[in-house]
């Protein structure tokens, strides 16, 4: 059987197909793998949006050969191509086979059609919607671009947290992004935020810093600015891609960190259609770990405890091929933005590894296995003065408790077009500090201590093995509606581990686990706007500022947080 599909495409891959797509936010492994091709080998993202949704309409029409039509239009995601003094219309025609199991392989070809006559070429409704999303300009012989889905795979700030190193040059792979151009991105996510807490003043820290309202209160909603940012990428040449991303937030940890920041500005080396290996230096997240939240607003706990964010350049060292990626980056012993950090300033002495293998299943589904080790980080001592300002300005513990404290990760994540499913397990491989029964002064009570006249600086001296921990369990379903586009509903679980069952005796808190479990609902209005919905239930308020002095582990909060996503 031989059908004709006549769907608007842009761009030179038949895989960027241009038809209602879903908000369909999980990356697989983050990277790339090569797509089964009779002629040649090309790059498309695991599990993009583009691949799932052609895919998954020509398996449903059953074994048989089929063709797609790819319509490029001059001076947009492609580019144009002069022919005297008027510009081409370009049209690929993409021929699909499709096995009895399901299986799709692909050839493709390249021919002329027309010119660009706007009134003279009938343009596809959905090649109209693409080509909004992707527009290009030339400004003083520079093509500078836009490009929503680019901008969406790297200002996600639920998923996708710690692999948009590879996301660079997985986009300039599979022609997401053009060689020799500037695009200009940008992202917004914010709405409402309500919480309903039994304890007056203790609302649980739901993966950022709101300072929701006055300490008598149990129940506050605020209007809030979760993040804005802009976004550069640079392709200039084959080999170098240049990213910054410069941010607002309203809810970071506002009373000793601005409100605007240049939270991202790196540069990548590599090229994966010549090279498996790459590299990577500048301010950027660590790679370590996943930390994945299918939520739509709320990042799990186990983000909220170990997701690595560096202030100091990161040199990172990469390898992916074939599913496999493995990574190993060096960076510098001082506070970091997020989780780590080590002892001495100004020297390299902090360093990380990660390593996942994605497994193709066929269709469009992927099994990943990862993990990670983080040498050292901010739960190496009983100073709970996280941020620059506080440990700079403070005053640490009489008792100073310090030594290295690493973190171990693991995980496993399904994908399908369907279903998704995630479990991730971080640990420390020591207790912290901070979580050992103490007084004020920072000294352990007694029981904690091998020897109570020894020292309490002494790792081996102390009796106490509850290490920080957190599990992760999530899962998400994607039906597809009538018009073509699929929404999302999750349900993310955490369990968090901090102390032992005793808590501070002296002063009355209690620290010894916490929960978060969430319900979320999003929509994806169009390739530029979601909108979401949430539900979260939290027990435990255990700040991790001073927890021996203000914890309760049995209060109970509810929260619902609505609001949107746009991108450019």
């Amino acid at each position: 059987m031989k059908t004709a599909i006549k769907l608007g495409l842009l761009g030179a891959s038949a895989l960027a197909i241009s038809v209602p797509v879903t908000a369909n936010h999980n990356h697989g492994l983050r990277g790339m793998f090569t797509a089964p091709q009779a002629h040649s080998a090309q790059y498309v993202a695991p599990q993009s949006w583009q691949e799932k949704q052609l895919h998954a309409q020509l398996a449903k029409m059953g074994p048989g050969t089929y063709t797609v039509t790819d319509t490029i239009y001059p001076g947009s995601h492609q580019g144009a191509h002069q022919h005297g003094t008027q510009n081409y219309v370009r049209a690929q025609h993409v021929g699909y086979s499709v096995a009895q199991n399901g299986y799709v392989q692909t050839q493709q070809g390249l021919q002329l059609r027309g010119f660009a006559n706007p009134h003279a070429v009938s343009y596809d409704p959905a090649a109209r919607k693409a080509f909004l999303a992707n527009r290009s300009h030339n400004i003083g012989g520079v093509t500078v671009r836009t490009n929503a889905h680019h901008s969406r795979d790297m200002l996600d700030w639920q998923e996708n947290t710690t692999g948009r190193t590879l996301t660079l040059l997985a986009n300039r792979a599979n022609g997401t992004l053009k060689s020799n151009s500037l695009y200009l991105g940008a992202g917004f996510q914010g709405g409402l935020k309500y919480q309903k807490t039994e304890v007056p003043g203790q609302f649980p820290i739901l993966s950022r810093f709101p300072f929701f309202s006055d300490s008598t209160d149990d129940e506050a909603g605020v209007f809030a600015i979760d993040h804005a940012a802009l976004s550069f990428t640079s392709t200039f040449g084959d080999w170098t891609t240049v990213y910054l991303q410069p941010e607002y937030s309203e809810t970071e940890y506002g009373r000793d960190q601005d409100e605007f920041q240049l939270r991202k500005a790196f540069v990548v080396f590599g090229n994966l259609e010549k090279s498996p290996f790459y590299a990577a230096f500048g301010r950027k997240t660590i790679d370590f770990g996943n930390f994945d939240s299918y939520n739509a607003f709320t990042h799990n706990e186990g983000a909220h405890y170990f997701w690595s964010v560096s202030d100091q350049p990161v040199a990172e060292f990469g390898f992916y091929k074939d599913g496999l990626k493995l990574t190993a980056s060096a960076f510098s012993a001082g506070r970091q933005l997020r989780v780590a950090l080590a002892g001495e300033d100004n020297n390299i002495g902090n360093y990380a590894f990660n390593a996942e293998k994605e497994f193709l299943l066929g269709g469009s589904k992927a099994f990943t296995l990862g993990g990670g080790y983080l040498h050292d980080s901010i739960y190496r001592d009983n100073w709970t003065s996280h941020t620059f300002q506080g440990r700079e300005d403070g005053t640490p513990p009489d008792n100073f408790i310090e030594y290295r404290n690493s973190i171990v990760n693991a995980f496993a994540e399904y994908n399908s077009d369907f279903f998704d499913a995630m479990v991730e397990y971080t640990t420390t491989l020591r207790p912290w500090a901070a979580a050992i029964p103490q007084l004020p002064d920072g000294t352990p009570f007694p029981q904690y201590l091998n020897d109570p006249t020894g020292s309490t600086t002494d790792f081996n001296n102390l009796n106490f093995d509850q290490n920080l921990e957190v599990l992760v369990a999530q899962a998400r379903v994607k039906p597809m509606l009538p018009n073509g586009k699929r929404v999302e509903i999750a349900a993310v679980g955490s369990w968090g581990n901090i102390s032992d069952d005793f808590g501070n005796p002296i002063i009355g808190s209690t620290f010894e686990k916490n929960q978060q479990h969430a319900l979320s609902v999003e929509y994806p209005v169009n390739d530029f706007l979601d909108f979401g919905a949430e539900y979260v239930y939290n027990k435990g308020f255990i700040p991790f500022v001073a927890p021996q002095l203000v914890s309760n582990d049995q209060t109970e909060a509810h929260a619902i947080n609505v609001g949107f996503k746009a991108r450019f």
